[in-house]
């Protein structure tokens, strides 16, 4: 199948999930498409290494500074998203369609077809709630979508049914899980696990991990409370704040200060070698308090073939059978994440069927080959 020639729009350059997603996209293709940020940075060199063409059009510091979750001043930034939109006009031209990978890329994208811009398709990889989108911003995301855009791309039901209970049109859905490339986890070098338990002094100690940014809704503080019941159990916590939570990262990190956790929360911030730090683990939790829309740490955490332990809402409860591909726990619940925790370890053999069950699912269902294919068939319909 001859892929289609797609811009893709993305308004950040800073290395989040849905940025992941995109690379492994944008580099499959390759060969017919181009990459346009709206602001420069790492996912910028990763997009240039993987041989994309990218093109960086800084935005107006007040288009890219706005949150999702605040109401927006239209005086103060349709200017600048009218701007952008000019740019996504001009970059799109000799291309069939733009693939919006995130809500300010969606707005930017749906105003550039009002100057002769290409079909927009929208990845929407977040869940449409008042907990993360304010009122307006949902209003007007769906009001765009329901009206410029030909496709709505979601990576999970979970995502898709807040996206037609925000008011948006169902037709419009496609269900598309993210898909992940398992030769990172497949060709780890054996000897790495065992070096990185040494590097953090902790030997033989079960270690638990979680992979994601610091945010409370992420709930760090979640594992760091079931550590309490767990006095044996060691944490690793992987990610930094990337939207300025200083309030919550200085009250977790008090937290594990604390006499019945010291010396055993160990904090590496972002690294590149996830793969051979899941493999370090004996568990990798996903804590996440609010729906997550996909949850890609418990993918890459299968991949590991680590048993992982996730919040049971949202997409996460897509992604595990709960007892049979992995673990699942009520969100926020710091008591039940401890309990489940400590039967894993408890039942060595049993804890290991379920990893290696979770490993088949996540090579079979959750591919990149997957992926792309059901992509590819997506926008030849567009």
């Amino acid at each position: 199948m001859k892929r289609r020639r797609v811009l893709f729009v993305d308004h950040t350059a800073v290395m989040g999930g849905g940025e992941l997603s995109l690379l492994d996209i944008a580099t499959a293709y390759r060969e017919t498409s181009q990459v346009l940020l709206f602001t420069d940075g790492p996912f910028r060199e990763r997009l240039e290494a993987a041989g994309v063409s990218v093109k960086v059009a800084p935005a107006p510091e007040v288009a890219l500074t706005m949150r999702a979750s605040g109401e927006l001043s239209a005086l103060k930034v349709l200017p600048a998203l009218w701007w952008m939109a000019c740019q996504v006009a001009e970059a799109g031209r000799g291309f069939e369609l733009v693939h919006a990978n995130s809500q300010k890329a969606l707005i930017a994208s749906a105003l550039a077809t009002l100057m002769g811009g290409p079909p927009v398709v929208w990845h929407l990889r977040d869940i449409l709630t008042a907990g993360h989108f304010s009122r307006l911003n949902r209003r007007i995301a769906v009001s765009l979508a329901n009206t410029r855009t030909a496709l709505v791309l979601v990576n999970s039901r979970a995502t898709g049914e807040a996206f037609v209970a925000a008011g948006g049109r169902r037709k419009l859905v496609s269900l598309l899980y993210n898909g992940f490339s398992s030769d990172a986890f497949d060709h780890l070098a054996p000897e790495k696990p065992a070096e990185i338990r040494t590097e953090l002094g902790i030997n033989d100690a079960p270690l638990v991990g979680v992979f994601s940014r610091i945010s409370y809704w992420k709930g760090q503080h979640v594992l760091l409370e079931a550590l309490r019941e767990l006095p044996e159990v060691h944490a690793l916590f992987v990610g930094e704040a990337l939207f300025g939570e200083v309030e919550y990262t200085s009250h977790i990190k008090a937290l594990a200060s604390t006499p019945e956790l010291e010396g055993r929360v160990h904090w590496l911030g972002f690294r590149s070698d996830v793969p051979a730090l899941m493999a370090a683990c004996n568990i990798v939790a996903h804590t996440s308090t609010e729906p997550e829309p996909f949850g890609r740490v418990i993918v890459e955490g299968q991949l590991a073939q680590r048993p992982v332990v996730a919040s049971a809402t949202g997409g996460p409860a897509e992604l595990i059978q709960d007892g049979v591909t992995g673990s699942l726990v009520p969100p926020n619940d710091p008591v039940a994440l401890a309990k489940t925790i400590r039967e894993l370890l408890a039942d060595p053999s049993a804890t290991a069927a379920l990893a290696e069950r979770g490993r088949t699912q996540a090579r079979t269902n959750f591919s990149l080959e997957t992926l792309l294919a059901a992509l590819d068939k997506a926008l030849q319909q567009v």
